[in-house]
């Protein structure tokens, strides 16, 4: 057996630069004596991140009215919000810093372009989602959300259609839905907003997962593009596990696949993923160890 056991890490696991810095930013501002801290909704979607800001007294409200403090700081987290609701921030009297991911902003700049223009807005993605919520917000009334090809073929006739992804949807649903609607439009603007470093943890996932006995998807459990990364996953290996944390895994899960193959979300800490990693190792060595013996 290799050093690794047969473990392998996605390179392009861990927190994708827009939550990234939005983590970063709260935590420099609670470094700078800056106290209160509000994200407005959780800042990422993860409990072990949650619960490690919750202890530096960096809370979740939904509203400027929710916070106690008015002294304290708001800031918009990276999944972004709608217009109207930051107009409402800007005018809460509080002081506000904008973590929102700059490919979010994109998608939002791209949208409000097209609808200025009299363009409809189809947004591919997941209803009820932070992020295409705050999208939605900027379509002028003109907008629409679809999870797929399946609920695209229901649309109706457009003059002139706008069709955006939200920034973690898979590129595959994303350009099969793109064309039905593409099919039903006088005028049909397809604008891929999917980010980069979404495309490419879905490119590397795919071409591991297929060579895999044994996939670990590690990321929160109400994490849209994690839960999105695991469904991927079981269309290309015979076993895929969804974590959080190494807590759920047992000896007997992992001892058996030859091949191991482990991703994770984008709302995901690297210390998080090399936790499962280095858990999922050592019981393999352990056991190759007592086998040899």
């Amino acid at each position: 057996m290799d050093k690794d056991f047969g473990v392998t890490v996605a390179k392009s696991a861990g927190l994708c630069p827009g939550v990234k810095g939005a983590i970063e930013k709260v935590l420099e501002l609670e470094a700078s004596g800056k106290k209160p801290i509000y994200t407005l909704g959780p800042l990422i979607h993860n409990k072990q991140v949650t619960d490690m800001l919750a202890l530096k007294h960096i809370t979740s409200v939904d509203t400027p009215a929710q916070a106690t403090d008015k002294s304290g700081v708001l800031v918009i987290r990276a999944h972004g919000i709608t217009p109207a609701f930051r107009a409402e921030v800007m005018q809460s009297g509080m002081e506000v810093v904008d973590a929102t991911c700059p490919l979010v902003k994109h998608a939002h700049d791209v949208i409000s372009k097209y609808a200025s223009e009299g363009y409809a807005t189809v947004i591919v993605g997941d209803s009820g989602h932070a992020e295409v919520l705050g999208l939605l917000g900027s379509t002028q009334g003109k907008g629409v959300v679809v999870s797929g090809p399946e609920e695209a073929q229901k649309l109706p006739h457009f003059d002139k259609v706008n069709v955006v992804s939200q920034t973690t949807q898979k590129e595959s649903v994303f350009l099969e839905t793109a064309e039905i609607i593409k099919a039903k439009s006088a005028v049909c603007q397809v604008s891929n907003t999917i980010c980069h470093p979404t495309k490419l943890r879905q490119s590397e996932t795919m071409e591991r997962a297929k060579n895999a006995d044994l996939v670990i998807v590690v990321g929160g459990k109400h994490s849209a593009n994690t839960t999105r990364l695991a469904v991927l996953c079981r269309e290309l290996a015979p076993q895929v596990l969804h974590i959080e944390t190494e807590a759920e895994l047992t000896a007997q899960q992992v001892l058996a696949p030859k091949q191991i193959f482990i991703t994770a979300g984008a709302s995901t800490p690297n210390w998080v993923i090399n936790q499962v990693a280095a858990w999922v190792r050592q019981t393999r060595r352990d056991h190759h160890n007592l086998s040899e013996k």
